[in-house]
């Protein structure tokens, strides 16, 4: 087994020779120690005290930056040259300093963003461990999918996928039928009409969505995560609007 050491920062192994560590990307070379100063001589007595006009101040450099601690120093050294490139999994070491990949859109962020700047998806869905799947044929997952929403999801084994998207079609379908049910109402048609629209589209994305899915494809899944929660706020505020115009126009 080739040698190793361990980083005292966060406790990962290197190859011995590392000059920095690949976890945290801190340095694994101890700093020389700076030699001691050597003690200034004494001074010798003088003998007559000078006068003070003959004393000169010390010349004071306004510009000069004050002296910086050792927190700040830390903050701006470099990166190793050696280390630009490295990437492991979704972090990857760029000249401006460590990013991490979106695993939604695939855009680079800031280390310190919590959220994907392109997408808005959080930046724990990037680091959380992926469940593994089982290989399922796309063609048979879009095909379920086709005789019921989220069908070809649990036949995926996503099954809060297919939970979610089997409930938001069924209320859209029973807001159908129960606007059929109202006849002889022209707002209560224009909500069946509306919403038989949306079910169906609904129907046919969550065939295209599962078959992508069993392709992991993630990125070309059409309904997912944010845009699926705002889907349903979308779908509540324009049923209330509706009824709002259709109770408008059967007073009128």
């Amino acid at each position: 087994m080739a040698e190793s050491t361990r980083c005292p920062h966060c406790g990962a192994l290197n190859r011995a020779e590392a000059e920095w560590c690949g976890q945290c990307y801190q340095s694994l070379v101890e700093p020389e120690p700076e030699p001691e100063p050597e003690p200034e001589p004494e001074p010798e007595p003088v003998a007559q005290a000078m006068p003070e006009a003959a004393v000169a101040p010390a010349a004071v450099d306004e510009g000069a930056p004050a002296a910086s601690g050792g927190d700040s120093a830390l903050a701006s050294r470099p990166i190793p040259e050696s280390a630009i490139g490295t990437q492991r999994g979704a972090f990857k070491v760029t000249e401006e300093g460590i990013v991490w990949t979106c695993g939604r859109c695939e855009a680079e962020n800031p280390i310190d963003s919590l959220i994907c700047e392109v997408c808005g998806a959080p930046f724990a869905e990037t680091v959380r461990p992926k469940v593994e799947r089982p290989q399922r044929d796309p063609g048979t997952a879009a095909l379920i999918s086709l005789f019921f929403p989220g069908a070809g999801h649990a036949y995926l084994g996503l099954w809060g996928q297919g939970v979610a998207r089997a409930a938001l079609s069924l209320w859209a379908l029973f807001v159908v039928v129960m606007s059929v049910v109202q006849r002889g109402d022209n707002g209560s048609l224009t909500i069946a009409l509306i919403f038989g629209l949306i079910a169906t589209a609904l129907w046919a994305t969550a065939a295209h969505d599962a078959y992508r899915e069993a392709r992991f494809e993630e990125n070309a899944v059409l309904l997912k995560g944010r845009g699926f929660l705002y889907l349903v706020l979308g779908m509540l505020m324009l049923l209330m609007i509706l009824l709002t115009i259709s109770g408008l126009s059967a007073r009128n």
